[in-house]
């Protein structure tokens, strides 16, 4: 698969930027192309040093064959850390983390060795079986879990009060066994739906719960069937440890979790008169007036695991740039890009190197994220070779574990490696589809917060559209490292490639063929051109959020602001037709 070299790479790519001054003789010895400077990058020489050459020099090194997909933990995600520390020292960035570039951070997997699962029904004990009755996560509270208690059905297990709903109304759960329908109300907008999904687990254990039993909704089954999530479900789980020495879980009264088959809920809700097809067909219909009310379940579960720990440590890679501004030394503006990619799958089935081809398993991941770290040490480069240092103090994160659940960054977040500070707003590098001429990009988290505004001025300045998300499906905004920070109250700021000159096309055209495929790699057809546009504004984004009187603020009203950040100060929120300028 490695079929290109550096030289070759670089070679093929270059494109020199020639100030407006010396165009015209660069055009005459035929030396390089040329190009039309933005505003922004006439009114600033730093804008105008950004480099395509040096993010494709990046991306060439980190998606290498040899270093085997940078998985988290592996010895080659060890060397793009190192490759990483480099270019911020040779910068002359700051280590961040007391003297290091390095945060290190330990992780923990659990595995499920063996696990048992019986309920009482009207005719006796029903035993079921794992694999095909039920599957059950490993603990990374306890090793070996026995427990028995009472069963309490809790519709979705959603609780909402600022959206009408409450699964739990007119019931107890301390104590209890609560089980729930996957899924969220499908009146709930899709990335506020994803934020309650995620924390279901948090309330019922905040409540008293002590296990929890999943039945899959029919949409999550068309999804994916059992049988699917009985093998996904079988490979362990993961979390960081935290300096306390505990596994980080957001639920750890929660002894017991598992998944039961569509047969198993139907004969565990009969055994209390419900009919399953019922309730589900409920949660089916958008226009239902009401939902299933909670109750209290016949009878009682016994659950029994045992969960083996392996742990392993993964850094991630930290620089700051001190700001020049005294009254605003504690603020700290982010940039984060994950570094991790998934590896080398060595037992994949044979055929991804195509015909007359070896067996391609290394996901060498170009694309995600290669791009997105080279994208943010180019920036990192020109802000800290430019003649006036920022306002504001600038954290440069390369983090971890992204592909494990935003391990690293959530580690992070909740973990911040300055003692005089505190991050008051992140700009996120992720997975910019740099496949075809840049034109816009699409701003994720820009109707949240006056970041929004801000990527406004900086197209503006650099000639870059905004497009509005064309894939609301996807719930990007709470899918990549800056939403560790917006659960912490941080608001954020996550650029995606746009869609025009083909680009939505690009991007869904990626995700359907490369996206987590070994073919993410440097045979992919990148435009450097395109990855020095998406730098460029990144880095005036960057500047102005520094350099701005105020720091980033959640508007008035917001969902993330008031649920992560209810005390925080407000920005007055913008009219539907008033443009976020």
């Amino acid at each position: 698969m490695r079929k290109l070299i550096l030289a070759a790479a670089l070679a093929g790519c270059a494109i020199h930027v020639v100030p407006a001054s010396a165009q015209e003789g660069a055009a005459q010895e035929g030396a390089a192309q040329t190009r039309v400077l933005s505003p922004a990058e006439r009114a600033d020489p730093a804008a105008a040093a950004i480099d395509a050459d040096q993010i494709a020099a990046t991306v060439t090194f980190l998606a290498d064959d040899l270093l085997q997909g940078r998985d988290t933990g592996s010895e080659y995600y060890d060397i793009a850390a190192a490759y990483v520390a480099s270019r911020y020292m040779a910068m002359g960035l700051q280590p961040a983390n007391d003297g290091s570039f390095m945060q290190d951070i330990t992780f923990r997997t659990a595995s499920n060795e063996t696990a048992a699962l019986s309920f009482i029904a009207p005719d006796g004990v029903v035993t079921l079986e794992p694999g095909t009755d039920f599957v059950a996560g490993g603990s990374f509270t306890e090793q070996q879990v026995e427990l028995t208690a009472p069963m309490v059905f809790v519709g979705q297990g959603i609780h909402s009060p600022e959206n009408g709903i409450d699964d739990y109304a007119g019931v107890d759960i301390a104590g209890k066994i609560v089980v729930a329908v996957s899924g969220t109300p499908k009146t709930v907008p899709g990335e506020i739906a994803s934020t309650l999904a995620n924390t279901k687990t948090k309330y019922a254990s905040e409540n008293g719960a002590v296990g929890l039993i999943s039945i899959r909704s029919r949409e999550s089954l068309k999804s994916m069937s059992f049988d699917k999530l009985v093998t996904y479900l079988k490979e362990p789980s993961e979390t960081w440890v935290g300096p306390d020495g505990k596994a980080n879980v957001q639920d750890p009264n929660l002894r017991f979790q598992a998944y039961i088959s569509p047969e198993t809920a139907k004969r565990l809700l009969a055994a209390s008169g419900k009919d399953l097809d019922e309730l589900l067909a409920v949660y089916d219909d958008p226009k239902a007036k009401s939902r299933p009310a909670a109750f209290d379940m016949t009878g009682e579960a016994t659950a029994r695991v045992t969960t083996k720990w392996d742990d392993k440590t993964s850094a991630n890679v930290v620089a700051m740039l001190p700001g020049s501004d005294p009254d605003l030394a504690d603020e700290y503006v982010v940039m984060s890009a994950h570094l991790d990619h998934v590896g080398n799958h060595l037992t994949d089935a044979p055929g991804e190197g195509g015909e007359g081809e070896d067996t391609d398993t290394i996901y060498n991941g170009a694309m995600d994220n290669a791009t997105g770290v080279a994208t943010m040490l180019e920036v990192a480069r020109v802000i800290a070779m430019g003649p006036n240092r920022p306002r504001r103090p600038i954290l440069f994160a390369a983090v971890t574990a992204e592909e494990k659940g935003l391990l690293g960054s959530e580690y992070l977040a909740r973990n911040f490696v300055r003692d005089d500070g505190k991050p008051v707003g992140v700009v996120n590098f992720d997975m910019p589809v740099l496949l075809y001429d840049l034109a816009d990009v699409v701003g994720f988290g820009a109707e949240n917060s006056t970041m929004g505004q801000t990527l406004i001025r900086a197209g503006a300045a650099t000639g870059i559209g905004v497009s509005p998300d064309f894939l609301p499906e996807e719930n990007l905004f709470v899918r990549s490292d800056h939403y560790s920070f917006v659960k912490e109250g941080v608001p954020a700021l996550f650029l995606m490639t746009g869609v025009q000159n083909g680009g939505k096309q690009a991007f869904t055209d990626f995700l359907g063929t490369h996206y987590h495929k070994p073919s993410d790699d440097l045979n992919l057809p990148l435009n450097w051109e395109s990855a020095r546009k998406f730098a460029l504004l990144n880095y005036e984004i960057v500047k102005m959020t520094a350099n701005a009187d105020q720091p980033p603020m959640w508007y008035e009203g917001n969902y993330f602001g008031e649920t992560f950040a209810p005390d925080a100060p407000r920005a007055p929120a913008l009219a539907a037709s008033e443009p976020a300028e």
